[in-house]
């Protein structure tokens, strides 16, 4: 089952108080451990840290990831986030560094980055290095 000495596959995983490198399964719930990266179905973190969540439908409790790609829902509560891809985000009392989702629900988000912002800085970024190289040229 193990390709190397903390990876994991099979079709349901569950860590409690435990750390894995890898984990692919449908099935995943991580309670007060975590992992690198998980790759499933559906994946659940409460009270831990991962690194990369790429899953159909993402939950994380009072939890932290860098990363999280959800293809249909993610759900985070009391949670903090790197980077949220899904194309349904429901949020309650959670910070998000960037957050790309076709809807987004809840309460008590703070997102440091959205979409929109992330044009207009690029736009501004964009428009001062053409101003710079003018002013070089002169």
């Amino acid at each position: 089952m193990a390709h190397e000495e903390h990876d994991v596959e099979a079709p349901a995983v569950t860590i409690r108080q435990g750390i894995a490198r890898r984990v692919n399964a449908q099935d995943v719930a991580i309670r007060q451990g975590g992992a690198l990266q998980i790759t499933g179905g559906t994946v659940r973190l409460s009270q831990g840290g991962i690194g990369i969540a790429m899953a159909e439908k993402a939950t994380l409790e009072q939890a932290a990831a860098q990363a999280v790609l959800a293809r249909d829902t993610a759900v985070l509560d009391q949670a903090a986030a790197g980077v949220v891809l899904a194309r349904q985000a429901q949020v309650r009392q959670s910070v998000i560094g960037i957050l790309v989702a076709n809807e987004v629900k809840g309460d008590g988000l703070r997102v440091l980055i959205s979409v929109r912002s992330a044009f207009a800085f690029g736009a501004g970024l964009g428009f001062a290095a053409a101003l710079l190289r003018l002013l070089r040229r002169r």
